[in-house]
């Protein structure tokens, strides 16, 4: 049998206290929502440039012969500063 049905009364929070909750989940969302408006308009893709392009298993034997492979040199990846590690980044604007 249920509380209400026993005739006890219900445990219910004041109304002022119902006021911060939703002060508090109101707040809650307009920050989340800021930050992913932030992190959508930081936009750019930082000068990375991303192509598809298709060559048969034959083409990329022939091209990298040993002597090009012997002389390839690692392209240069952007590396994340020390500061954006861990929930750091959430707090930085530079590092989204």
């Amino acid at each position: 049998m249920s509380a209400a049905r026993r005739g006890e009364r219900r445990a219910t929070l004041p109304p002022r206290a119902w006021i911060v909750i939703a002060a508090s989940v109101g707040s809650i969302a307009l920050s989340g929502a800021a930050v992913s408006a932030a992190v959508l308009d930081a936009g750019g893709s930082d000068g990375v440039e991303t192509r598809r392009e298709t060559a048969t298993r034959e083409e990329v034997l022939k091209f990298w012969t040993p002597e090009r492979v012997k002389q390839a040199k690692p392209a240069e990846m952007p590396v994340q500063p020390a500061e954006c590690g861990g929930w750091q980044w959430f707090v930085r604007p530079h590092c989204w």
